[in-house]
C-alpha cells in the first residue's frame, strides 16, 4: 500500500503542497489531474523521496519513505524528458541503475528495447523525443521498484510510439505495479486508469473511482415533467454540463450522501438516463477556474 498522509511542502516560500492524503493499494492505476501549476509534478517528486515534504509522510508498505532510505528502492520517478542521461547511452544508464536499484532487471531492459528498436549504444541525447520516452519508461520499468511515478509520459510523441508506451505500461500494472500517471491527456488516462486524483491548489480535491457502476460521480441525462426544479439543479452536489431545451445533462456527486440522487428519483423525470463519466466533465466540473501558471 502506498499511503500520502498530510504532506505540506514549501518552495521558495511558496506553499506548493498542502495537506494532501490518499492511498492506492498494489496494482492500482491511478491518474493524477490538475491545472497547470497545481503542484503535481512536485507532489511525484516527494512520493518518491526526491524531494522531502515540510509536514506529514508517504509511507510504502506502512515505512517512512524519507525516514527509510531502503524504502525509497520500491519507488521509481520517470520525469518527462530523461535529461539526466543525455550524455550516456541506454547500456550506461543501465548500469548506473543497477548500482542504485538492487532488483533491476537488465534482461528485460535489454529485451524491451530490441522490442522498440532502440540502439543500445547511442547517445540518449541523439534519440526522437518518442525514443527517449520508450526508452525512459523501459529503464523505470526495468527497476522492477513496486510504485512507479510517470510524469506527462506520452506528452508530444507520436501515435506508434504512444501506443507503445501504453502497452508497456499496461503489461506492468497486470504484473501488480502501483502506477501514477500525470497527465494532461484526459483520453488516455480514461482508458487506462482505474483511480483518478484530482488536484487543485497543491491539494488532492478529490480522489475518484472511474467505475461508473460504483464511482462516486454518476451522470444522468434528464428530462424534467413541466418546470425544470431550480432548486436542484443548483445543489453543490449537482453540476450542469449541458442545457439544451428541455434537456439537462448533469453530474451527480454520491460520496457525501444520495440525498440529489435520491431527490431525483422521486421527482420522477420523464427521461433519466445514466452516462458514462468522462475525465473531462470531472475536469472541468472540479477544477474549472483561474490558476497560476506553472
Amino acid at each position: 500500500m502506498l499511503t500520502v498522509k498530510g504532506v505540506r511542502k514549501t518552495i521558495e516560500s511558496r506553499i506548493v503542497l498542502e495537506n494532501v492524503h490518499f492511498a492506492l493499494p498494489p496494482g492500482s492505476v491511478a491518474g493524477l489531474i490538475g491545472r497547470n501549476g497545481a503542484g503535481k509534478t512536485t507532489l511525484l517528486k516527494t512520493m518518491a523521496g526526491i524531494l522531502d515534504p515540510d509536514l506529514g509522510t508517504v509511507e510504502y508498505g506502512g515505512t517512512a519513505v524519507h525516514m527509510n532510505p531502503e524504502v525509497k528502492r520500491s519507488i521509481v520517478f520517470v520525469p518527462d524528458t530523461p535529461e539526466a542521461f543525455y550524455g550516456y547511452t541506454p547500456k550506461e544508464s543501465a548500469y548506473l541503475y543497477s548500482m542504485i536499484y538492487p532488483d533491476f532487471d537488465a534482461d528485460f531492459f535489454g529485451s524491451t528495447m530490441k522490442r522498440f528498436g532502440l540502439p543500445l549504444t547511442r547517445k540518449v541525447r541523439q534519440f526522437s523525443k518518442g525514443m527517449r520516452m520508450l526508452f525512459n519508461i523501459s529503464l523505470g520499468l526495468a527497476t522492477r521498484a513496486k510504485v512507479v511515478l510517470l510524469d506527462e509520459p506520452t506528452n508530444g510523441i507520436d501515435p506508434i510510439a504512444k501506443k507503445q508506451v501504453l502497452t508497456l505500461l499496461m503489461e506492468a500494472a497486470e504484473e501488480g505495479v502501483t502506477l501514477v500517471i500525470s497527465s494532461h491527456l484526459l483520453d488516455e488516462l480514461e482508458r487506462i486508469t482505474d483511480t483518478v486524483l484530482l488536484m487543485k491548489d497543491g491539494s488532492i480535491e478529490q480522489s475518484l473511482s472511474l467505475d461508473t457502476s460504483t464511482g462516486s460521480v454518476l451522470k444522468r441525462q434528464l428530462v424534467f415533467k413541466g418546470q425544470a426544479p431550480d432548486e436542484w439543479l443548483s445543489r453543490s452536489d449537482v453540476h450542469v454540463l449541458e442545457h439544451i431545451g428541455r434537456v439537462y445533462t448533469v453530474l451527480i456527486q454520491t460520496d457525501q450522501g444520495t440525498e440529489a440522487l435520491n431527490t431525483l428519483t422521486a421527482a420522477d423525470p420523464l427521461l433519466n438516463e445514466s452516462l458514462p463519466v468522462k475525465l473531462e466533465d470531472l475536469f472541468l466540473w472540479k477544477l474549472g477556474g483561474q490558476t497560476d501558471a506553472e
